[in-house]
């Protein structure tokens, strides 16, 4: 995620206005709330769970939280620092969810070599919102104290840059 190399975080408080889900932010530092599971949408079907199969460009796919058990959601709500663009929050579980949880792999460019997988240290990426069609985003906004002073994560309507 942008922003000085942030990862992307959640943690089990829930914003305080808005949607009231639970929050999603950038954080600075290595913590057990920043892992992430990229899952296949509800629709598909799953022949075998144990065969890896790759993450390519424009997959749809979901983005759950390991450590609380929630997919990560955008909804027409605006952020709660910068108004201007959607908040981003976690929601649902495992079987409880929709399709505002889906996000479309976006490959900008592998700096080793061209690849139709992703490569995890090599592959620039961006997730768009399947429906809504803004960017997963560190926003250039920190949020209060209720967010504890974490940096911002939107889903920006503007595709004006690679972040």
């Amino acid at each position: 995620m942008g922003y000085g190399g942030g990862l992307l975080h959640s943690h089990v408080q829930t914003y305080p206005s808005g949607s009231k889900q639970q929050q999603v932010t950038c954080y600075h530092h290595r913590d057990a709330n920043n892992e992430w599971i990229i899952k296949k949408v509800r629709e598909a079907q799953v022949d075998n769970d144990t065969e890896i199969e790759f993450v390519k460009h424009n997959d749809v796919v979901r983005l759950f939280h390991a450590q609380t058990g929630r997919n990560l959601h955008s909804h027409q709500v605006g952020a709660p620092v910068t108004k201007s663009h959607y908040e981003v929050s976690c929601y649902g579980n495992e079987e409880i969810g929709d399709k505002n949880d889906y996000w479309i792999v976006e490959v900008v460019d592998d700096l080793f070599e061209k690849t139709d997988h992703i490569r995890s240290l090599t592959t620039r990426l961006r997730f768009r919102h399947q429906i809504l069609g803004c960017y997963l985003r560190a926003a250039n906004a920190i949020l209060p104290q209720w967010g504890f002073k974490q940096v911002e994560v939107t889903c920006d309507k503007k595709n004006t840059s690679l972040e």
